[in-house]
Formats: structure tokens, sequence, C-alpha cells
């Protein structure tokens, strides 16, 4: 069977004239001058496939048929061999296209903060890897140190151990936790992260307590465990936030591949530095010893600082308490719902949020917390439009000095334009956040959920804790009447604002069918009956 010719063609141009091409042809020998001499003509195609360049591949028409001519060089000269450099740059192009190809997904299939989650999730796995290695090596070095004094074998039994007790941690993670981990992502993947790395500092200081190897090595074991469990249950919300083509296993899978070229590098780098320290620590043995405990410090510090950058560059969709009060603090100020990557900025990810108490922190919390006594109840059931049906909600204000609580549904007064007589004015002890020029006042609004209540219920009482922080100074109140006509005037704010902020969260690519709240804060309250029924037993039991 004879070869297949080859054609040399030069085209002129940017991208067709400069560029020697070869095309395919089933011609005979014969013929093989006549398709030398021939100029086909070159159609403004070209085609990519995955791993190549895009000017690799385009079309002409050769006879009237259509070619895909093939790139031989792109020196510029017809018939010009390319020099040793000019090769070996086209060959280092290609495989760092093919290595691309290979670990990253298509640029158009994912958003544009995919890019630098991966890259700054490349570091962290580096970092990560060091660690892991020089843990190991300390922990093998401190079941050598324990074995001397015992037998091999009680060595083996404690490393067995330790793995095993090491296992319950994995599993109370996934027994307690569960759907709480929906809820925030971010922050638990960033906790892990913290536990990771200060269960692998146990892990490096055993070889200075050998004789404690099997209560360290458990309580470190356990912690890793935890930090692992937890950033594999995280991975799947943060990595479909990237997707734009549903392509969610290719974005798992080259991050897998990701993973490993960072571990393998990670691990040459640890063997690197104790081998290259061996040789000089040869001589004292504590040195080499102590190289694991020198290198965790920066290596910890640069783990979590790519972790939380990482973290910080997620652009989630999803609503969850602190995102939807970020969000809607940002409306009652600006009118304007902010972007995912300006929310995203705003997010703590390992103080829980809005731990200021001058900031009027919203707790989502149980009926019994919002309404402690069958007073409270009361003036919950028995507000304006309720007492046919259970409310959707219940929002209450309690000031961090009295403990005093202010419904939403209490009852409905007009709010004095001046000072009533013989009335004292509010003192400065119990005026609002807002109404005091200086932070130190501490308070919170606590929120109970009914189980009938809609994330669209849920995102109006957000929405009302955040008028409430923006309500002005009213001087000419009582510091009872105050209460009342802030809770009263940031309710109708809310129920005045709500359709319009939820057709903006929609315009801005916010996903706020279902809000995200932990276990703790799904405690739905239910009535058997009637709330009046429910009301009439209450002042029974009052009176």
């Amino acid at each position: 069977m004879r070869d297949r010719p080859r054609a040399t063609i030069t085209l002129r141009g940017r991208a067709i004239d400069d560029i020697a091409f070869v095309a395919s042809s089933s011609v005979s020998g014969e013929n093989e001058l006549e398709l030398r001499t021939r100029r086909p003509k070159f159609l403004p195609l070209l085609e990519r496939r995955p791993g190549t360049t895009r000017s690799t591949l385009t079309y002409a028409l050769v006879d009237g048929e259509l070619k895909v001519m093939r790139e031989r060089s792109d020196d510029g000269r017809e018939g010009r061999t390319a020099t040793l450099g000019e090769a070996m740059g086209r060959a280092t192009r290609r495989c760092v296209e093919r290595a691309s190809h290979a670990l990253l997904p298509e640029p158009t299939s994912v958003t544009s903060d995919y890019w630098e989650y991966a890259r700054y999730r490349f570091a962290q796995r580096i970092a990560s890897s060091c660690i892991s290695v020089f843990a190991t090596q300390q922990m093998l070095t401190a079941v050598g140190l324990g074995a001397s004094r015992t037998l091999p074998a009680a060595a083996a039994v404690n490393w067995v151990l330790k793995d095993g007790l090491g296992r319950l941690g994995k599993l109370s993670v996934a027994a307690n936790f569960g759907r709480t981990f929906d809820s925030d992502v971010k922050r638990f993947r960033f906790t892990s992260s913290v536990v990771y790395d200060a269960s692998s500092f146990i892990e490096i200081i055993t070889p200075y307590f050998p004789q404690h190897f099997l209560p360290l090595a458990t309580v470190a074991n356990i912690g890793k465990s935890v930090g692992i469990t937890t950033a594999n249950v995280v991975r799947a919300p943060i990595q479909r936030t990237f997707i734009l083509e549903e392509n969610l296993a290719e974005v798992a899978a080259k991050t897998s591949a990701q993973q490993v070229l960072a571990d393998n590098i990670g691990l040459a780098l640890a063997v690197g530095a104790a081998k290259g320290m061996s040789k000089v620590a040869t001589v004292r043995p504590e040195i080499r010893r102590a190289l694991p405990l020198f290198a965790f410090g920066p290596l910890a510090v640069l783990d979590l600082i790519c972790i939380y950058k990482e973290l910080k560059a997620v652009q989630l969709r999803t609503i969850n308490k602190e995102r939807a009060e970020i969000i809607a603090e940002a409306y009652v100020k600006e009118r304007e719902i902010p972007t995912r990557a300006r929310v995203a900025n705003a997010e703590r990810l390992l103080i829980p949020a809005r731990l200021d108490k001058s900031n009027l922190p919203l707790k989502v919390t149980s009926i019994g917390e919002v309404c402690p006594t069958p007073k409270s109840l009361i003036r919950a059931l028995s507000g304006k439009g309720r007492r046919a049906s259970t409310p959707p909600y219940i929002l209450a204000y309690e000031p961090g000095a009295s403990k005093k609580r202010v419904l939403v549904d209490g009852p409905r007064i007009g709010a004095p334009k001046t000072p009533v007589n013989g009335k004292k004015k509010m003192s400065a002890k119990f005026q609002f956040p807002w109404q005091r020029g200086r932070v130190g006042l501490k308070g919170r609004a606590l929120l109970a959920l009914s189980e009938d209540a809609t994330s669209k219920d849920v995102l109006r009482a957000v929405l009302q804790v955040a008028h409430m922080r923006a309500l002005p100074y009213r001087p000419d109140l009582t510091a009872d009447e105050a209460y009342v006509w802030a809770l009263q005037e940031s309710e109708s704010l809310a129920k005045r604002d709500i359709d319009d902020f939820t057709a903006n969260l929609s315009k801005k690519g916010w996903s706020h069918e279902r809000i995200l709240l932990s276990s703790a804060e799904r405690l739905p309250y239910s009535i058997i009956g009637s709330a009046p029924a429910l009301v009439d037993a209450l002042r029974t039991i009052e009176k």
C-alpha cells in the first residue's frame, strides 16, 4: 500500500497566506506534481478541537471538494524548514494546550469566578500536601521512638487504633450536621481547613511526646477526619456555582486532576526538603526532627490564606441568613440589590455573622425564646389581621440590658408628635442602636417561623430587621412608644418593599425560591386547632 502524497501549500496574509499547510489526498503518484501546483481556495472557516490551537485546522476547496488542511509550520515562508528553536516552541505550546485541556474545563462552560478559585485552590493544595508529608514523617518518627521501648507490634496496634478511633469523627460529622452544611458551605469549608491544620500540628509534635502517641494521634486523626469529611461534603455545592452548561461532572473531574497534580508537587517539595535536611542534620538528629515544626507555621499560614482567597472568590447564587441580611441592608440603604461578587466579599468565613451587638443581629430561633411568657405569646397571636390565622413569623426585639422583648404584633398605637405630659422621655440607656451615635448597645432581633412560612416570608422578616436598623431617632417618644413605633414602622416598610425586593433578586440572578437555614434555625411552630382558641386558653391561664 503506497503512502498518501503530501502537498505543501503556502497562503498569504496573517492567518492564511503566511501559514504552510499539508493537505491529505488520495490521488495517485502520477498526479502528485499536478496537486503540488494546484492552489486551493481557502475558506474563512477554522475548526478548533480539544488540545489544539484555533488555527490548527482550516478548510479549503480542492477540485470542488471541502478538504481539511493541517498546519505544518508557522515559520512564515514557503518551503523553509523550521529551526530547532521554532520546533521546540511549537511543541511546548502544544504540550501546554494539552495540559490545559486535561486540567481545566472549557472557558465558556464555567463562570468567571472559577479561575480565581482554581488558582488559589491549587496553591492551597500544595501547602496542604507539604503539611501532610511532614505530619506523616513525624508520626512515623513517634511510632519508632515508642517502639524502641516496647515491641514493634505495640506500635502497629497503636497506629491501627488511632485510625479506627479517628473514623468516629467522620461518623459524628455525618450524623450530627446533615443539612446544616447546605446553609453555610463557605464557613464550614474554611473551618474544616482550620481544624485540619490544627490536627496536623498535633501530629507534628508527637515525636516530642512519644509516650502519649495514642491519645495525641487519636485526637489528631479525629480532627483530620472531621476536616476531610466536611471539605468533601461542601465541595459539590461550591462546584455547582461555577457551571454554565450543566457540566458539573467535568468541573469535578478537572478539580480532581488539579488536586492530584498539586498534591504531587507538594509531595516532591516536602520530600526534597526532608532529604536535604537529612544530609545537613547527620550529626544532630534533633535538627531534622525540628524541620517539620519550623516549616508548619509558614505552610499553615499559606494554606489558610489561600483557602480564604478561594472561598472569597466563590459567588454563590443561593441565599442563607447572612447573605439575606447583607442584601437587605444594601437594598434599604441604596434601593438596589448588590451583586453576588459584592456579597461574597462581605461574607464572613470564620467568625459567625453579625456578632457585633450594636448592629442588631438577627437570630432565627424557637417560638419559646421569642415569646417566653403567655402575655408575649398572646400579643403575638392577637395582632391586627391575625385573629383568624397563624402568623407566618413572629419578630421581637430584645435589648441586651433589660431583656425586654417588644413584639412586632403588639398593640397598634399612634405615635405622638410631641412628648406626652407626665411621661418620661427615652433615656440614652434604652435608645436603639440607630438612635445612638456610638457603638456598644447590646441587643438583638429574634425571629420565629411557622411551618407555613414561605421563603418570601423569611425575606420579609429579614427586610424588616434591615429597616429597623435604618430608622431615625424619635426624641418625641417615650421608651415604650419608641419600641412599638419602630417595630410597626419597619413592618409597614417591609410589606411595602417585599415585592420589589424579590423581583430585583430574580433580575440579579439570585436564587431565592428557598432560603437556606441551618438545623438550629429550622424550628417551625404550628398551632393545633386555631390561633383564637390558643389565645383564649392563654388568657384563661393568665387570669
